[in-house]
């Protein structure tokens, strides 16, 4: 009998052992579903999934009320009357009103001017928190006809004075309307006076004071944002590929405007959000050039050489391409390794008086590892071979200067003698080997 006993017991601490870590594993994946939802902290997801399960402990359902359940949750999510809806309905409205108010009285808002902006900051918050959440909510409700023309009120507001906290907010607010629908950006944007008006916002907070103490513009709290904020429109915008209207082009590719880029990326000390915003510009307009000598960012960099050094630029787009990071995350090019090839393709004049040579071979060494590290038949090894064809071919890097010869030959033996090697790459490494025959060795397959 003791020994059953015994037995009973055990089996019961097994049973208790499997419910505690069957308990344990639903809330660590509760816990975990809610903080890969909305990125918040493991505390406050941790306490939202206890009172999840609190109020769902008072509840007694069966199983034909949880199938229920879920069809609610998803008619919750489509109803045209979902809270989140009605009040963006609501605020848009009442910024159009405010904005035709300040249309037609043509000067800055008066009683408005509380109204205006509280009802901004609330519907910045409202989009924010739909952008967090990936929650595409509001993207049937942007297209539709009456809302674009409320939306188009909204975007109005950036060509009137109302101040220049303001102008930022509306940047920001078109910025997560594109991120929430994302033909907004073609259909109601980047023909809009709004871009002519990013333009404006950013060389007028730039330029208000000596660009000699540009750091200060922003020790107050609202010129870095409003900065921040626009670039990062026009980079949305840029990065749709579409035309621009020809005055708009104009104003982008203006020596002066991108002048002030380039101050703000040297000038802003260890902001590294400021600069890293206006770095992510610069390469995703410098997509939008295929020749170098057409390139207005290029043309602009040789013009101010001698008014900017713009070491931090070239120094933090060193490091991106380091760590193998680019920050368009775009699909079909790589944005450093096209800005680099730039900055190499013009018979390099523009990298001649930008780049110092330890720059040169800190870049070829970083193609050099970039080649050892990848596979034969990787497509992005075309790149950087490119890249690095470019930068032999300028003369800069000789067999005296080449601290990476080894691996360089090394990689290039892998690949010439790899079946599956790409074609485009055996021709470029060909190419090398005959303009620089002191990186081929005799145990080369034979080259044209």
């Amino acid at each position: 009998m003791d020994d059953s006993i015994i037995m009973n017991n055990n089996n019961d601490d097994d049973d208790d052992n499997n419910t505690i870590e069957h308990s344990d594993e639903i809330v660590s994946d509760i816990i975990s579903l809610i903080h890969s939802t909305t990125h918040s902290s493991y505390v406050i997801c941790s306490q939202l999934s206890s009172k999840l399960i609190s109020y769902l402990s008072q509840i007694h359902m069966n199983d034909n009320q949880w199938h229920d359940l879920e069809k609610a949750v998803e008619r919750f999510d489509q109803s045209i009357d979902h809270p989140d809806l009605r009040r963006f309905r609501q605020l848009i409205e009442t910024i159009s009103i405010c904005s035709n108010d300040c249309e037609e009285r043509n000067y800055t808002l008066g009683r408005d001017a509380n109204t205006l902006f509280e009802s901004i900051c609330q519907l910045q918050e409202l989009l924010q928190s739909h952008v967090n959440l990936h929650c595409t909510l509001l993207s049937k409700l942007i297209e539709q006809q009456d809302i674009q023309l409320r939306l188009i009120d909204v975007m109005n507001l950036t060509g009137m004075n109302v101040g220049n906290q303001i102008h930022g907010i509306l940047c920001d607010i078109v910025h997560l309307l594109c991120q929430i629908n994302r033909t907004f950006s073609v259909t109601n944007v980047i023909d809009h006076p709004i871009v002519s008006n990013c333009i404006r916002i950013i060389q007028t907070s730039i330029n208000s004071i000596c660009s000699t103490v540009v750091l200060k513009i922003f020790s107050g709290d609202n010129a870095k944002p409003t900065v921040i904020f626009a670039l990062r429109l026009l980079t949305d915008l840029l990065l749709t590929n579409e035309s621009f209207p020809v005055h708009v082009y104009g104003q982008l590719s203006n020596c002066v405007f991108l002048k002030s880029i380039f101050d703000l990326i040297e000038n802003s000390g260890e902001d590294n959000e400021l600069i890293l915003t206006a770095v992510k510009f610069i390469l995703s307009f410098n997509l939008r050039f295929d020749y170098p000598h057409e390139n207005p960012i290029m043309l602009t960099l040789l013009a101010v050489n001698e008014q900017i050094s713009c070491r931090e630029l070239i120094e933090r787009l060193i490091l991106l391409f380091n760590r193998s990071v680019d920050p368009i995350e775009c699909k079909t090019t790589n944005s450093i390794i096209k800005f680099f090839s730039d900055l190499f393709g013009d018979q390099a004049t523009t990298s001649d008086a930008l780049l110092y040579n330890s720059d040169r071979s800190l870049i070829v060494e970083i193609i050099s590892r970039e080649l050892s590290d990848r596979s034969i038949t990787d497509e992005a090894t075309t790149t950087y071979l490119s890249l690095l064809e470019l930068i032999l071919r300028s003369q800069s890097i000789t067999s005296e200067t080449c601290t990476r010869i080894d691996e360089l030959q090394t990689s290039f033996r892998a690949h010439l003698y790899a079946e599956n090697c790409l074609k485009q790459n055996r021709f470029i490494i060909n190419e090398i080997l005959r303009q620089h025959c002191w990186l081929s060795t005799n145990d080369m397959p034979f080259y044209l």
